[in-house]
């Protein structure tokens, strides 16, 4: 049997239940589902009795005797590669395909840049995603809350975002130091229509986050190297809700959505 490696972050799910929420949480049925790190294969297997194919991408071509056999269902092809080394989008179309599903146990150390690879993806309208319990939370947050910041908006604008369920650390080989998650994202344009540039945008939310204890004014001056006094009146032209004592985690979507628009073309 295979043993997990350190450099890979690798923490195999063994439990069925767990496993059996994940599976229960969407539709695969003849569904296209792009896996990420299906390891040894235990949530694979379930996929491929549901979905209309699945296309793993495995880094570790150690875990190739594991994963050959499910290959013989003839809706499965693994890809040793690295999902990151890939533009996700480009690798759909080449494949004649406009839609797809997308499920992944997220190693921790990689889980930023694969959530804004989901993110940024077009083709792919849902995910499932096991992740470390403190991003989940981040990701799941309200204004207002100390763990709301630019990860929660930014996924957020883009994405419908649910809890299928808390993970004990105990549900994986071997045992990481602490809890997961697993989250649901759905795709959602409810946003992005009043948003009149998306890099502007984004832009203008890491500024405001830039250091969180600090007051978004403060964030906002230092960040665009503007006289404080001219950014207060900049601000609070653009929202009459604007507070100079405001920090950016009491903000919601559409009120970062109202700053930054004006804040370009102000």
């Amino acid at each position: 049997m295979n043993k997990p490696k350190k450099r890979y972050g690798q923490n195999f799910l063994k439990s069925d239940a767990i496993i059996d929420k994940i599976i229960n949480s969407i539709d695969f049925k003849n569904k296209i589902v792009i896996e990420i790190g299906p390891g040894r294969g235990a949530l694979t297997k379930r996929l491929i009795k549901h979905a209309k194919h699945v296309y793993a991408f495995e880094i570790d071509e150690s875990l190739k005797g594991c994963l050959n056999t499910l290959e013989n269902s003839g809706n499965l092809i693994v890809i040793y590669k690295d999902i990151l080394s890939i533009n996700l989008d480009e690798f759909l179309k080449e494949n004649n395909i406009d839609e797809a599903l997308l499920i992944a146990n997220i190693p921790y150390y990689i889980t930023g840049p694969i959530l804004f690879l989901i993110n940024d993806s077009v083709l792919v309208k849902e995910s499932v995603i096991m992740i470390q319990k403190e991003v989940g939370d981040r990701l799941l947050s309200e204004p207002g809350n100390k763990t709301y910041g630019s990860l929660t908006v930014l996924l957020g604008v883009k994405n419908d975002i649910h809890r299928v369920t808390n993970v004990k650390n105990t549900a994986f080989y071997p045992v990481p130091k602490v809890d997961s998650v697993v989250v649901k994202l759905v795709k959602t344009n409810r946003y992005l229509d009043l948003i009149q540039s998306e890099s502007q945008f984004t832009e203008f939310v890491k500024a405001a986050f830039m250091q969180k204890r600090k007051t978004m004014l403060n964030n906002i001056t230092n960040y665009y190297q503007i006289d404080k006094q001219i950014a207060e009146d900049k601000l609070s032209r653009i929202d009459k809700e604007f507070n100079s004592l405001e920090r950016a985690e009491n903000l919601s979507i559409e009120r970062f959505i109202r700053y930054s628009n004006g804040w370009y073309n102000d």
